[in-house]
C-alpha cells in the first residue's frame, strides 16, 4: 500500500461554517451585532454559531449569507479561506470607534 501524507483532521461541517462565517464577517469589517441585525437574527445566537456551539437551519444560513454578501454554499467550503485569500488568524473586525466612552476609576490608596 502506498503511504499517504498525513493531512490535517477534517473539521465537521458545523465548524467549517462557524470558521467561514466569522472570517468572511471579519474580512468585511462587520461586527457580529451588525451582521445579526442585517440577517434579522439575535447577536447572541450569531455568537454561538461562530463558536460552533449550535447547529443552524438552512433558512438562517441563507439569511447570514445575504448579510455578508457570500453565496450560502461557499460558507460550507473547507477551502474558502484559501480561495478568497482570507486571513485565518483574524478573529474580530477592527473597531472604528469606541461605542461607549472609557470610564476611568479612581484608585484606592
Amino acid at each position: 500500500m502506498p503511504s499517504r501524507a498525513s493531512s490535517p483532521p477534517k473539521l465537521p461541517l458545523r465548524l467549517v461554517f462557524a470558521r467561514n462565517i466569522r472570517l468572511v464577517r471579519v474580512a468585511g469589517g462587520m461586527s457580529q451585532e451588525r451582521m445579526a441585525a442585517e440577517a434579522g437574527l439575535d447577536r447572541a445566537f450569531v455568537g454561538t454559531l461562530e463558536r460552533g456551539q449550535r447547529n443552524i437551519s438552512i433558512d438562517n444560513i441563507e439569511l447570514l449569507a445575504k448579510a455578508v454578501g457570500v453565496a450560502a454554499h461557499e460558507l460550507m467550503d473547507p477551502d474558502l479561506p484559501a480561495i478568497r485569500g482570507l486571513d485565518a488568524t483574524a478573529t474580530r473586525a477592527p473597531r472604528t470607534a469606541r461605542p461607549y466612552p472609557a470610564v476611568k476609576r479612581a484608585r484606592k490608596a
